[in-house]
């Protein structure tokens, strides 16, 4: 019995060390290769969806990670954060696949992975740093943001083996790039670069030497052109060549993948990727001032203030998402326009609460607008000022239009009621009291602004002033009649 119980030990000992001997194999064979695309605008929205795909690819213990890129660019922060989550990634490989076009943004994030692989007609770089939003498409920015720009380049392709100088000039456009044979290898450099090579070789074994990249010229290269220079690894014809060359690459790693994931934005990642693009809130900014402003010229409260109120909370919401606003910024814009209204509606004229406020405004849009407001350069400081400036220019530009055109138009006449209350349609109107009429003096029994309250000869009436704000206790002359309607004017010494 004894043998037989220690012959069931073994054997039930080899298999269990028989398991565990297998079981790495088959973690290996469940491994899974992510296909994250990089596609459209690169925005804080699409930072944290690739952010969300990295962190799963990582969980996951990825085989590889491929990012599927056609973007023409977009925000350097947002593009610096996928960088930088790209290279945290603890898990294999990583290749950028270049479909159509990997420019500006685009071409950094590509440079952050360890292969680039190209379709036949896309390109890669254009990247000198320009603002986006309302009228800022075409505005490139100072030398600190080109320099600060051209070193991340830099880093990021040395950080995975791609040429530096390929890099920075497709950032600046004073670099020139020089191509040369030299030993049989390709070397890029730039001009003194290729002289100080020359001082220390023999200039014979120079050949083929011609001007890659001109000086005013930004580096844009084809797919033919980043292989014959190094750039990317290689270039197909389809996306079917492509996962043929990348399980090859693999193949020769000893890296297996099962299946492929291709993670998704989330409908709510792209609800905040369209309402915080830059143009979109730049919109959403300009039709909340615009509301709000038709509706200080309104009585009441109605369809205007309510649309103005949710299209900046729109603006607010998708700032918020993305990481770019807080409670801080929201508060210190509400207490700004606070102080507005307080301005405008109770102390008369424009002094120290208004501009406090205008103050305020400015201030909690600026914060809502940037990730790291006191970081320098001040690209984004800077894109964010252009952005509030054209929010406010379309707000007056479409409000003085609306002001006045819209009254004439048949959709304001149906919404806002047109007819009037005539004796000659049998209306009546409370008459005043007896003794009032024009040149009366009287007191102003509140703030004027320019509606309000006045006492004549102990009768308290609601008055409205010529336009001017009149304060409290001060002494006021009826200057017309309208019916039953009073205006008065502030009595001049």
């Amino acid at each position: 019995m004894k043998k037989i119980a220690l012959l069931l030990i073994v054997l039930i000992s080899a298999a269990f060390f028989f398991h565990l001997g297998k079981t790495p194999s088959i973690a290996s064979e469940e491994k899974s290769l992510f296909i994250i695309p990089v596609e459209g605008t690169i925005d804080l929205g699409l930072s944290a969806f690739i952010k969300r795909a990295l962190k799963q690819a990582n969980e996951e213990k990825a085989a590889a990670v491929v990012l599927k890129i056609n973007t023409f660019g977009g925000r350097v922060d947002a593009a610096d954060e996928i960088v930088n989550n790209v290279q945290e990634l603890a898990t294999g490989p990583t290749f950028a696949y270049i479909t159509h076009s990997a420019w500006s943004a685009g071409a950094l994030i590509a440079l952050s992975c360890e292969s680039i692989v190209m379709n036949e007609g896309s390109s890669i770089g254009s990247a000198e740093p320009r603002m986006m939003g309302m009228g800022q498409g075409q505005q490139a920015t100072d030398e600190k943001i080109v320099s600060a720009l051209r070193a991340k380049f830099k880093a990021t392709a040395q950080a995975n083996n791609h040429s530096a100088n390929l890099a920075e000039a497709m950032v600046d456009k004073e670099i020139v790039l020089m191509q040369v044979n030299f030993k049989d290898n390709l070397l890029i450099l730039t001009p003194q670069e290729l002289e100080e090579k020359k001082a220390k070789e023999n200039k014979k074994l120079f050949k083929n030497e011609k001007t890659l990249c001109a000086k005013d010229k930004l580096l844009n290269l084809t797919a033919d052109e980043a292989k014959n220079l190094a750039l990317s690894n290689e270039t197909v014809k389809s996306e079917e060549e492509f996962f043929t060359y990348l399980k090859g690459q693999l193949d020769a790693k000893s890296i297996t993948f099962i299946k492929k994931i291709t993670p998704k934005p989330t409908w709510s990642e792209n609800i905040v990727r369209f309402l915080t693009h830059p143009i979109v809130s730049s919109l959403l900014l300009s039709l909340g001032f615009l509301g709000i402003l038709f509706e200080l010229k309104m009585p009441g409260w109605g369809v205007s203030g309510t649309l103005g109120v949710l299209f900046l909370i729109l603006f607010f919401w998708g700032h918020y998402l993305v990481g770019l606003a807080n409670w801080l910024d929201l508060a210190i814009f509400a207490i700004g326009i606070i102080f507005l209204l307080i301005e405008l509606l109770v102390v008369p004229g424009f002094g120290i609460i208004g501009i406090s406020g205008f103050i305020l405004v400015i201030s909690g849009l600026i914060l809502t607008l940037l990730k790291h407001p006191f970081t320098l350069p001040s690209f984004e400081l800077s894109s964010a000022i252009l952005t509030i400036a054209w929010a406010f220019i379309f707000t007056f530009a479409l409000g003085i239009l609306g002001f006045r055109f819209l009254p004439q138009t048949g959709f304001f006449k149906r919404i806002v009621l047109q007819t009037s209350e005539n004796k000659d349609q049998g209306f009546q109107t409370k008459s005043l009291p007896a003794g009032i009429c024009v040149g009366k003096l009287g007191k102003s029994k509140t703030i004027l602004h320019p509606s309000g309250r006045a006492i004549f000869d102990n009768e308290v009436l609601d008055v409205t002033t010529l336009g001017e704000f009149i304060p409290k206790n001060e002494i006021v002359i009826i200057a017309k009649i309208e019916g039953n309607k009073v205006f008065v004017d502030l009595q001049r010494s």
